[in-house]
């Protein structure tokens, strides 16, 4: 079995490492929410219990898309690692094509010349 460069490959990998960076801030935002809001709850009781889980809820949300922001930037950062990857082969065999053009052009020149 022989394995064949695919760049279509590559680039769902790189749609999916977006998608993936795009989800996480939303997840961990939301988990920060909700463990915000129950420790500001458990935390203030009787009477300020809704209002320090507001606050919590707040600062936990805040605190967990920070967090995420420097994961979802790593995602990011390897998917475009990727496809400047499959920028470079593709320039790369666009100059080697040219240059395997080139180097054929003389020796059909001469023929044609002598014939």
């Amino acid at each position: 079995m022989s394995v064949q460069f695919d760049p279509k490959i590559i680039q769902s990998h790189a749609a999916a490492l977006y998608a993936q960076a795009s989800r996480i801030v939303f997840r961990f935002g939301a988990t920060g929410l909700v463990v915000g809001a129950l420790g500001g709850l458990m935390a203030g009781g009787g009477e300020r219990g809704p209002g320090l889980a507001i606050v919590g809820g707040v600062l936990g949300a805040f605190i967990g898309v920070s967090m995420a922001r420097g994961r979802a930037f790593a995602l990011q950062l390897q998917a475009q690692t990727a496809l400047c990857h499959v920028a470079i082969e593709a320039n790369t065999r666009r100059t080697a094509d040219a240059l395997v053009a080139t180097e054929r052009k003389p020796e059909l020149a001469q023929l044609s010349q002598v014939g």
